[in-house]
């Protein structure tokens, strides 16, 4: 806490100074629900009604990674506050939500580290004349004022705003080998986009149908008794559309769109073999789909629909487990992947090893895992360009907590969910999130 008080006084006062504030402008630690965030920035609106216009979340210098955006988000959904800044005095995450949005969607971000040109960008849009020129577009519903600052928003920090453009990424999370976090992974890779102001669309093209299951989609109830259509549906009937088969999903905030599988799919494999050009069809459906981000979750085989998954993507996601089983089965699940990609004649991007469910206590066997893996993926590319092992800063720890989102049917990003923990279960969610969110950012920075 000491250093945490530290680099508030070092830093955060200093820059609240130098953009600005009043001391009457800001508090320090006011309740907001059940916490105390370290500062609030409120100014005056017409007709006396004040404008939460920054929330700052610091945290102690000596933490290896910056974690917290999920209680910093939370925050501001809950005081309606349209930045929050969360910094240990080297890097930040800055987060934005439209105040003109009814009712507000997620909270967005964007992060890097915290240098002088940074500051000099923060200072840009955190300043109290920026603040006022906003308040001053909202007052008088000056839209144009309020579009060129969020186009300068997104210019400055890459944060998806309503006047920036996105450009669509598919990408299939598949491994031969289960039990290795891919579903889990998907989901909430899924939701770490929608974080970051991006539209996402879930495929469910596995007839296990966990994914459907894990955003509280019933096969059953909600889609086969209901006369609703399924992914079965979207792949083998030429007239229905990607539309006909969206779910809309949400989470408070969070907002997550789904084509759901059903297990009657498992009984379509000779159906889809016998299909002419079966292997481009979602391909096809999917074009001009609208949608920034497109997470394919196949079953862990090398069947017909993991075929039509890879022709329809841009990039192959591989997750694994830092243990003896998952890493002696990505020699295998490589060498056919490379074998489908040689036979297409625009194959997806391989974007690397996801490390997930791996446990921090063990680092030691952590580095000897790591370094197997290593060895495996160097034989395998025999001349081609290894794939990569991802970061370290986006492996996802095993935690007791994601188990728990998994059985409410919801992503760890659920403001509901983190609210109905107890302090450990939170901080392990902000550990969580982090990785995600780093994950979904290394994810955006790849050409696809």
């Amino acid at each position: 806490m000491g250093n945490e008080a530290n680099a508030e006084q070092r830093i955060i006062l200093p820059l609240l100074k130098q953009w600005g504030y009043q001391s009457s402008e800001y508090q320090a630690k006011p309740r907001m629900g059940n916490g105390y965030p370290d500062f609030l920035v409120t100014l005056p609106m017409a007709g006396d009604r004040p404008l939460n216009y920054l929330i700052i979340e610091v945290k102690t210098p000596a933490q290896s990674r910056l974690s917290g955006s999920q209680q910093l988000r939370n925050y501001m959904e809950a005081a309606r506050a349209v930045f929050g800044l969360l910094t240990n005095g080297r890097e930040y995450h800055l987060f934005y939500q439209n105040p003109l949005k009814e009712p507000l969607q997620q909270v967005r971000c964007a992060s890097g580290t915290l240098d002088k040109k940074t500051i000099q960008k923060l200072t840009k849009i955190l300043h109290r004349s920026a603040a006022a020129t906003l308040i001053t577009a909202l007052t008088q519903q000056k839209l144009k004022v309020y579009h060129h600052f969020e186009k300068a928003l997104a210019k400055n920090f890459s944060i998806s705003t309503a006047t920036s453009k996105e450009s669509p990424m598919i990408i299939t999370v598949f491994n031969h080998k289960g039990g290795v976090g891919k579903t889990t992974l998907t989901l909430n890779l899924g939701a770490a986009f929608a974080t970051m102001g991006k539209r996402v669309l879930l495929i469910d093209i596995d007839p296990q149908s966990n994914l459907t299951i894990g955003v509280g989609i019933n096969p059953l109830k909600d889609v086969e008794e209901q006369g609703k259509k399924d992914i079965a549906d979207l792949l083998l009937e030429p007239r229905v559309s990607l539309e006909d088969v969206v779910y809309q999903r949400a989470w408070g905030n969070l907002h997550l769109d789904i084509v759901p599988a059903h297990i009657r799919l498992a009984d379509k494999e000779p159906a889809l073999v016998s299909t002419i050009d079966i292997d481009r069809v979602l391909q096809r459906k999917l074009k001009n789909h609208g949608y920034d981000i497109v997470l394919i979750d196949p079953p862990p085989a090398f069947g017909k629909v993991n075929a039509i998954a890879l022709m329809a993507s841009d990039g192959v996601l591989i997750p694994t487990q830092l243990a003896p089983y998952p890493i002696r089965a990505i020699e295998y699940v490589l060498a056919r992947l490379e074998a489908i990609r040689d036979a297409m004649e625009t194959p997806p991007r391989l974007l690397g090893i996801a490390v997930s469910m791996y446990n921090r206590t063990t680092s030691a066997a952590n580095y000897e895992m790591k370094e197997k893996l290593s060895n495996i993926l160097e034989k395998v590319a025999n001349g081609r360009q290894t794939v990569q092992i991802l970061p370290e800063s986006t492996w996802i720890a095993h935690r007791v907590v994601m188990l728990r989102a998994t059985e409410s049917q919801q992503p760890i990003f659920s403001r509901k969910f983190y609210e109905e923990l107890d302090r450990s279960g939170k901080e392990s969610i902000d550990d969580l999130t982090t990785s995600f969110e780093n994950l979904a950012r290394y994810l955006s920075t790849q050409a696809l």
